[in-house]
């Protein structure tokens, strides 16, 4: 009889214990929700990255931009020349090109 009446208690703790935590339950979904939401921001803003450098490369190919950078860089004198591509300046100002021309892309896409 004693058992029987100690799993009546328990059964009804375990039934108050539901409701109590009842709100907790809401929250982790919640919480759960909101980290899955911003998860898929990142994952939009870094696609949108790429698509942008995706189009900033070819707009600066179909302005012909690293031909006329590699012409200019061609008219300098050879050791100016040398010291440049000793330190990677033709490089750097690609990379430099490729960022402005990203950042302005994504500016007017937006």
């Amino acid at each position: 009889m004693y058992e029987f009446f100690q799993y009546i208690t328990n059964m009804g703790e375990t039934i108050l214990n539901y409701f109590s935590n009842a709100g907790s339950y809401f929250d982790a979904a919640f919480v759960w929700l909101q980290a899955w939401w911003i998860k898929m921001k990142f994952m939009v803003m870094i696609e949108f990255l790429r698509i942008s450098y995706l189009v900033a490369t070819t707009l600066l190919d179909e302005i012909g931009f690293s031909s006329l950078f590699s012409d200019l860089f061609n008219l300098l004198p050879s050791e100016l020349r040398y010291w440049g591509i000793l330190f990677k300046v033709p490089d750097g100002m690609a990379i430099y090109a490729n960022c402005a021309t990203t950042a302005l892309v994504m500016r007017m896409s937006r």
